[in-house]
Formats: structure tokens, C-alpha cells, sequence
């Protein structure tokens, strides 16, 4: 898993990508210096927690955005091969009739 960041705003905020996918963006609080994920992906956490969890660096928050991305999305490369159904249409045109 790759983690890379973009700086954007004048450095208060970084968008976040893992393996060159864009999940969201860390966001600095001015005030007391504590960092906060705003993720750009549906995930089963409820959402004040996650607004209530501060971090003391970008990098910090990122890489667990990164786990909470990974912890939703869990792929398994071996359903590429099952993911597919065949269906036959041959009889579906013929019985339409405007």
C-alpha cells in the first residue's frame, strides 16, 4: 500500500491517496494545531467519531485514513476470475413488441 500526499490550502490541508486513489483530505485545525480526517469515501464508522478524532500530524491523520480505507475496502485479487456471469439474451429482443 502506497500512501502519498498533496499539500494544498498554504499547508493547512493535504489530500490523501493510496496507491495513486484519492480517499479524502487531513485538515489543520489553526487554533490547536491537531490535525482531522474528512474522508471522501463511504465507510462504516459512525461520523462523529470520526470527527472527533484528532491527530498531532498529517501524517498521522492520513495514514489512518489509510487504514480505515483499507478496513472498509478489503479486496481479494482471486474474485477477479469469479466475477463474471454469463446470461444468455438471445430470446429477450425477439418477444419485445412495440
Amino acid at each position: 500500500m502506497k500512501l502519498g500526499f498533496k499539500e494544498i490550502d498554504k499547508g493547512l490541508k493535504n489530500e490523501v491517496f493510496v496507491d495513486d486513489v484519492y480517499i479524502g483530505t487531513v485538515e489543520a485545525n489553526i487554533w490547536n494545531g491537531k490535525w482531522a480526517m474528512r474522508p471522501y469515501f463511504m465507510h462504516h464508522s459512525p461520523r462523529e467519531l470520526i470527527k472527533k478524532l484528532k491527530y498531532d500530524s498529517f501524517y498521522k491523520a492520513g495514514k489512518a485514513m489509510a487504514k480505515l480505507y483499507s478496513e472498509t475496502f478489503i479486496f481479494n485479487e482471486d474474485d477477479d476470475e469469479n466475477d463474471t456471469q454469463e446470461f444468455d439474451m438471445r430470446g429477450i429482443f425477439k418477444r419485445r413488441r412495440p
